[in-house]
């Protein structure tokens, strides 16, 4: 990190002498947008200019012949890059999941996080054939245990046999893995959930990494789950409006849900296509708990309906009453905390990565569905108009 950010200054220092005599100074300019960096609570009518990479300054006006290329964006916002700390892109035999870079250059999302697609014995593959070729930035949660369909071994005693596979595979590959996955509810794991939630907390607490758990249907209930909970963990599917949720019918946060917040575990949006129900939200958002970070939980059963992308799911939260810059905050600074890998990420000052999203906010009238289908009628939504990922402008192909 440190050589890198010693290379950048250099270049920056070579960049500044060039701006002495003719030619480019910069590799892009950015004109004319309105920088929002919710990190920093800064915004401003201002240029951005990128070198090697890297935000290389923020300054009101960057001549254009100072640039190699310019981008303009009169009308956009200029935000860091959005971070998806819940998506399905490593593609597996069940030919679930969906690919990262022709998503990320229409929806703004710079960086992904995998969330369990994949156990430890495909971490390789997920590095070689996920991480290395994509443009956007991936990381991933490994699943805690490989997958059996042999109907003699005990499902308890095959993930504890697995432990140590899955937490060497998490230190080894620090790098691009964040943590361990697991998915509790009646309907995922059944009877075995609440066993194989200890499991992995067991796993956890001794490896010493974060464990993002999936909700859905009780038992176990939701304090059960809660009081296994650690700081920087992460609840996903937070809004999911089913029996193993965190708030009852009444509104009401359930026990061991505002301990958990405050002892710092994280609570994670997750759509997906059974995961994020209005009138949950909207009970949890009036209860004062809103979420800590806003992810889609994208795959390709839903990528063409009820999710889409990060700004659908954005725009979601600013129908819920959540103002842009919480709702960007929380799909940027926040998220990308979270991951924790590469130092200035989810920000735009001078000297972080250039990850940026030229998003629009647009005025209208714009259904929007959640996954049971209900529908409502937002007067705004998000709209990314451009991609730059490491100083690039990301294309579909």
């Amino acid at each position: 990190m440190r050589l890198e950010r010693r290379r950048f200054v250099q270049l920056l220092g070579a960049a500044a002498l060039a701006g002495a005599q003719p030619g480019p100074r910069y590799a892009l300019v950015i004109k004319n947008g309105e920088v929002f960096d919710p990190s920093r609570g800064f915004r401003a009518k201002a240029d951005v200019a990128v070198t090697a990479g890297r935000i290389a300054a923020i300054e009101p006006e960057i001549p254009a012949e100072q640039a190699l290329e310019t981008i303009e964006a009169k009308g956009l916002y200029v935000a860091p890059g959005l971070v998806d700390l819940h998506t399905h892109c490593y593609h597996s035999a069940t030919g679930l999941s969906v690919e990262a870079d022709p998503i990320a250059a229409r929806s703004g999302v710079t960086t992904w996080a995998d969330a369990g697609s994949f156990a430890h014995d495909q971490v390789a593959g997920f590095r070689r054939f996920i991480v290395e070729p994509a443009q956007a930035r991936i990381f991933g949660y490994v699943y805690l245990y490989p997958s059996s369909r042999n109907p003699d071994i005990d499902p308890i005693d095959y993930a504890r046999r697995q432990m140590r596979a899955t937490g060497q595979a998490v230190l080894h590959n620090r790098d691009i893995l964040l943590g361990v996955k697991v998915q509790i509810g009646s309907n995922m794991n059944g009877r075995y959930s609440y066993d194989l939630l200890k499991v992995a907390r067991e796993l956890c607490d001794e490896y010493k990494v974060p464990l993002m758990t999936h909700i859905s249907f009780a038992p176990p209930e939701t304090e059960q789950v809660m009081e296994l909970m650690r700081p920087g963990d992460i609840v996903t599917h937070c809004y999911n409006g089913h029996t193993l949720s965190i708030t009852d019918p009444n509104g009401k946060l359930k026990p061991g849900v505002a301990e958990a917040r405050a002892r710092g575990v994280i609570f994670d949006v997750g759509h997906g296509l059974g995961s994020f129900n209005f009138a949950a939200a909207r009970r949890a958002l009036d209860a004062g708990f809103p979420p800590d970070t806003i992810s889609t939980d994208l795959y390709n059963l839903n990528v063409n309906g009820p999710v889409y992308d990060m700004p659908t799911t954005m725009s979601k939260f600013l129908y819920l009453g959540m103002s842009f810059e919480e709702v960007l905050r929380r799909s940027t600074w926040i998220p990308a905390r979270v991951i924790n890998r590469l130092e200035g990420m989810g920000t735009l000052a001078p000297g972080a990565p250039a990850d940026i999203a030229l998003l629009e906010l647009e005025e209208g009238e714009f259904r929007l569905v959640d996954s049971q289908r209900n529908a409502v009628t937002a007067r705004q939504r998000i709209v990314s108009r451009v991609t730059i990922v490491r100083g690039r402008r990301l294309r579909a192909t």
